[in-house]
């Protein structure tokens, strides 16, 4: 199976947010030069000869890198981007301004991810974010003016002190922002954050159950239509990248603490930034029997709501898979938490926020 996807990790932030868990450290302008270039080493020892269809910059905070390095960084992924590929960059409104944009846009840049989490300067300031409702809308508007036809926003629901009616406030803010991908979160509470330092209580099952429907319905009638269990888009704006992870595609990561799919093997760089910038980063190298990678492939896929392919499944691995998961498929087939529609298993619209639960059966 050919590898076309590519995923670049960028830890730095200018600050850290209240609830993130993500591999980051402090932005510096020396460590993200020394980076850089170590990172374009990395991407050329890979050697890719075959043309790829998406690169995801990730982070950390991408944006938080001055106008130079953005400029270093889109020089060094250029060769590699032909006009098919889809090229996502993830951003903080307030380390964006219109120049910095149009160096994104000149630079190949396609598709605009922006981690907006939600319109209510109260609720910003309580998860420690520094931008304002205000600077997102500008950041859009000038986004606009550059020709981005692709900007999606990421928000999160189960916020602290965040009432039923902010989340409406948020949904009806969409409504006016022309944009193409909305990615809408419940908020995890990892360990080592602040707010669960705080004992922050997350929300309970009835209310999440009731904020997912009002979400659904109110996206659902701005045009967009949910394609996973998080993450809505106008019609052909789905994120190709993600996608392919959801379809257990092959993909590259470089970067501190990326991970590599390639055929059966997970490859995952530590998150030791010493050992990257003098390399000796040490890899974990995770070789998955056939069974285990049907597994994840299964598990990713029904996080879909068109669900898993059951013909490139069976393409893939040379096994129908009723010769795989029988017992566990009759069982849900039966229950109809698990639907075989036009080719392709998937959860029922209810079932999917069971999804963890379903697939304890097929372990």
């Amino acid at each position: 199976m050919n590898t076309s996807s590519l995923y670049i990790h960028l830890p730095f932030c200018l600050h850290i947010c209240a609830y993130c868990d993500f591999c980051k450290v402090f932005y510096d302008k020396k460590l993200v030069d020394d980076y850089l270039a170590v990172l374009k080493k990395e991407l050329d020892g890979l050697k890719i000869n075959t043309p790829l269809k998406t690169i995801y910059i990730g982070g950390g905070t991408p944006t938080s890198l001055n106008d130079d390095q953005l400029t270093f960084l889109m020089d060094m992924i250029k060769p590699y981007i032909n006009s098919d590929c889809e090229v996502t960059i993830e951003s903080n409104p307030e380390t964006l301004d219109y120049y910095k944009l149009d160096i994104l846009k000149r630079g190949g840049i396609t598709r605009l991810s922006i981690g907006v989490e939600t319109f209510n300067d109260k609720l910003l300031k309580k998860i420690n974010r520094r931008h304002t409702s205000d600077m997102v809308k500008r950041i859009i508007r000038y986004g606009h003016q550059l020709k981005f036809e692709n900007i999606s926003i990421d928000l999160m629901y189960g916020l602290p002190n965040q009432t039923f009616q902010d989340i409406e406030d948020d949904l009806n803010i969409i409504e006016s922002l022309n944009i193409q991908h909305v990615s809408y979160y419940s908020l995890i509470l990892e360990d080592h954050t602040v707010l669960k330092n705080q004992n922050y209580q997350p929300l309970d099952e009835d209310s999440e159950a009731l904020i997912n429907q009002m979400i659904d319905e109110k996206l659902e009638s701005l045009g967009f239509m949910k394609y996973e269990i998080s993450n809505y888009s106008k019609k052909s704006f789905e994120s190709l990248h993600n996608l392919a992870y959801w379809q257990y595609d092959n993909y590259y990561g470089i970067g501190l603490g990326a991970s590599s799919k390639i055929d059966n093997c997970i490859v995952e760089h530590s998150r030791n930034l010493n050992a990257y910038l003098n390399y000796r980063d040490i890899t974990s190298k995770i070789e998955c029997s056939k069974e285990e990678v049907m597994f994840n492939h299964l598990m990713m896929s029904l996080r879909l709501v068109k669900g898993l392919d059951l013909k490139e499944f069976k393409e893939r691995y040379n096994k129908d898979i009723y010769d795989v998961y029988q017992g566990p498929l009759d069982k849900h087939l039966k229950l109809k938490t698990l639907v075989i529609e036009d080719g392709y298993l998937r959860c029922n619209k209810e079932a999917i926020k069971l999804l963890n639960m379903i697939l304890v059966d097929f372990m």
